[in-house]
């Protein structure tokens, strides 16, 4: 800022308590809870929402807004330059529009999405290290003055170093949580959720079916085309089961070639149908196209169902873990029957 700052000591202190609530907190749904709260009661206005940028699309998203419905906005994304939001974000510089009608960045879409009408904004973007996180649109303020664009400002500034130490925390829990190589969730969680999923089984008297899963014969895959390539064979095969459920089932990397499918509300027999799926999407799939080389993977189930064959965690694992040796030593490409 240039000259003497137009926020006032009450403005400064109250940004002051901002900052320590915003920076110490590392869980993000109630670091945006936060956010909320805080920022509503500093910022008068009708409208005001913080967009993340997705790493991944490179797309601005809806995070939390006060008084407007994000379920209505869930599907809306904002490339970089697209509107005023995406401006900002792509130029890193803020924007104060009067009237939208007059801003050849403005869109509508938000607008007809939402049924409110934008007659004004304050749009500054959220920045960490020279990168762009996301931005701040205050819509429709009562005061579009100095003072309210370095209140702004200054809400961005602090907003950034929270959105950061939360990503962050969240990238660490995450590497906790998941197997490297496969992206798949590791053996930890699965222990973890499983005992809360079984006893929320129990209170809903619902039922809850484990897959156990096995590539047949893989070493030979491994002893032609080594480790590497046999590394590469996995993580596809963790994208085929990946994209053979839907939330809340899940799928664990196990150890080496082995998978585990955990399916919340399955009982033997939807649970055995959605294991055949995946058994012929498997089958019907040839890996590692992308280094000139071609393999065809078969793979052994075993199936366990809670609580039809064990009622705690222990007695679930081993049976299905039991299930599909025994499918191993009899025979290959099949899956074991669990039924008492």
């Amino acid at each position: 800022m240039d000259g003497e700052s137009p926020l006032t000591r009450s403005d400064l202190l109250s940004c002051l308590e901002l900052s320590k609530a915003l920076t110490g907190e590392l869980d993000s749904k109630r670091l945006f809870r936060t956010i909320l709260q805080k920022v509503s009661a500093l910022l008068p206005a009708e409208l005001w929402s913080l967009l993340l940028l997705d790493e991944a699309t490179r797309k601005l998203r809806f995070e939390i807004s006060v008084d407007l419905d994000l379920e209505m906005l869930k599907d809306i994304r904002l490339a970089l330059g697209e509107g005023i939001a995406g401006q900002v974000a792509l130029q890193q510089k803020h924007m104060i529009v009067a009237d939208v009608r007059k801003c050849e960045f403005f869109s509508e879409l938000v607008d007809q999405q939402s049924g409110f009408t934008t007659h004004s904004i304050i749009c500054v973007p959220v920045i960490y290290g020279g990168r762009t996180l996301g931005v701040i649109e205050v819509v429709n303020p009562p005061d579009l003055g100095a003072r309210a664009v370095e209140l702004v400002k200054l809400i961005a500034d602090y907003t950034a170093i929270a959105v950061e130490n939360a990503q962050r925390y969240q990238h660490i829990q995450d590497l906790a949580i998941h197997d490297n190589l496969t992206g798949l969730y590791n053996t930890r969680y699965l222990y973890q959720s499983l005992t809360e999923q079984i006893e929320a089984c129990k209170a809903a008297n619902s039922f809850l079916s484990l897959v156990f899963m096995d590539l047949d014969h893989f070493k030979q895959v491994v002893d032609k085309y080594g480790h590497l390539n046999g590394s590469r064979a996995i993580q596809q095969v963790a994208a085929t089961i990946r994209e053979s459920l839907e939330e809340p089932a899940y799928a664990v990397a196990y150890a080496g070639d082995e998978f585990v499918v955990v399916l919340p509300g399955f009982d033997q027999v939807t649970a055995r149908i959605k294991a055949e799926e995946i058994q012929s999407r498997i089958k019907s799939t040839v890996y590692i196209l992308d280094r000139g080389i071609e393999v065809q993977l078969v793979t052994s189930f075993g199936i366990a169902t809670f609580p039809d064959h064990a009622t705690d965690l222990t007695g679930l694992l081993a049976i299905a873990d039991r299930e599909l040796f025994s499918v191993k030593e009899k025979s290959k490409d099949a899956l074991g029957r669990c039924v008492r």
